[in-house]
């Protein structure tokens, strides 16, 4: 800086513009993952175009604290469902594991969500359908309360509350409470979901989606989007 006889300020924007190529490169190669059958190399992936954009952001402050630019946010060419598959796959992530995340996880989803540019109430949803997503592959495992016990076993509600949709003002939408009844008609006709464990899925329900199942279905009816033959699957 002082060689080059850079301001602070026009070292910031040096410094923005080099993280800013880097960034569309180390994006662009993360999103190959999504090719792929496991999540699970998606969410590395983005952990290191996290990992990137949080060393960036401390070199930043060492060089030019103090100074106010424009934030770096992905100006490549991925289209902006791709970004949204890549964000909601890693803030999923979080979801069933968060006893192992490291503490900081919530900032990261944050972030990751500041660089992709994906607005508040987008994200929310994004967030809510994963939880969704995973609620119901729990159940389609056929393990019955066993396998949604499996997926909130690592939960923890109180350190979720801050991520994107997990305040409890998402919808579960018309198709995934049809399907989500489906399934569990399925579960109680094949004997692999008693009465008493039918309860238990619903207290989780309604942990997870701030209402109630009876509660959800009563509205879904009201709107018009479950008729009287959705409503008898259970």
């Amino acid at each position: 800086q002082e060689s080059a006889d850079l301001s602070k300020e026009d070292a910031a924007e040096v410094f923005a513009n080099v993280v800013n190529c880097m960034l569309i490169d180390i994006v662009d190669l993360a999103s190959s993952s999504l090719k792929e059958k496991d999540e699970k190399m998606t969410v590395d992936a983005i952990g290191i175009v996290v990992d990137f954009m949080m060393h960036a952001s401390s070199l930043y402050n060492a060089i030019a604290e103090g100074v106010v630019i424009t934030p770096v946010t992905y100006g490549g060419d991925l289209p902006k469902g791709k970004l949204e598959q890549m964000f909601s796959a890693y803030a999923a992530s979080g979801i069933s594991n968060m006893m192992s995340m490291d503490e900081d996880f919530e900032n990261r989803v944050a972030l990751l969500q500041d660089v992709f540019q994906i607005n508040e109430k987008k994200a929310e949803g994004l967030v809510m359908k994963a939880v969704q997503k995973q609620m119901m592959e729990a159940l389609k495992s056929g393990k019955g309360l066993e396998g949604m016990d499996e997926m909130m076993k690592g939960m923890n509600m109180d350190a979720l509350g801050g991520m994107p949709g997990m305040g409890g003002d998402e919808d579960i939408s018309p198709e995934q409470l049809k399907e989500l009844l489906t399934q569990l008609k399925v579960m109680k006709d094949s004997g692999s979901l008693p009465a008493d464990e039918m309860k238990a899925v619903k207290d989780q329900f309604k942990e997870v989606f701030g209402s109630s199942m009876d509660e959800v279905i009563k509205q879904a009816e009201k709107e018009g989007d479950l008729g009287m033959q959705d409503k008898e699957l259970l």
